[in-house]
């Protein structure tokens, strides 16, 4: 099963989006899309949390450059979306929030904080 690379013309000039199925808990795989609109970059996933709006591993996964869970036949693609990351808010929310996760002087309610952040940018 191939999952399309999408190219479409938005108020602002071009949207690409790509779109994963990944390996979770459930039977079936979820489904994470990732759609860059000039500087904004949105991820999403159908998982219980990406539903719900909270963090979840399958988006950080991919964002991180960890293709493992990926089943579907365009895992090759992965790597477009970490070069949409550089420049947006979720380099910067994830890049906060994995400098707060090595860093011994944060909350555990900073991290948690920190994680909302991340998945508040993602989804916007």
């Amino acid at each position: 099963m191939m999952l399309a690379f999408r190219d479409t013309v938005g108020g602002d000039g071009i949207v690409e989006e790509l779109v994963f199925r990944v390996k979770g808990s459930s039977a079936d795989p979820y489904e994470v899309t990732f759609i860059k609109d000039g500087a904004s970059l949105t991820a999403l996933c159908n998982c219980p949390a990406g539903t719900f709006g909270n963090l979840c591993k399958h988006r950080v996964a991919i964002l991180d450059g960890n293709v493992k869970a990926i089943s579907s036949d365009n895992v090759e693609q992965a790597p477009k979306v970490r070069e949409w990351l550089v420049g947006t808010d979720v380099e910067s929310a994830l890049a906060e929030l994995r400098n707060a996760e090595k860093s011994k002087e944060h909350s555990k309610d900073e991290v948690m904080a920190l994680k909302k952040k991340l998945a508040k940018v993602m989804n916007t």
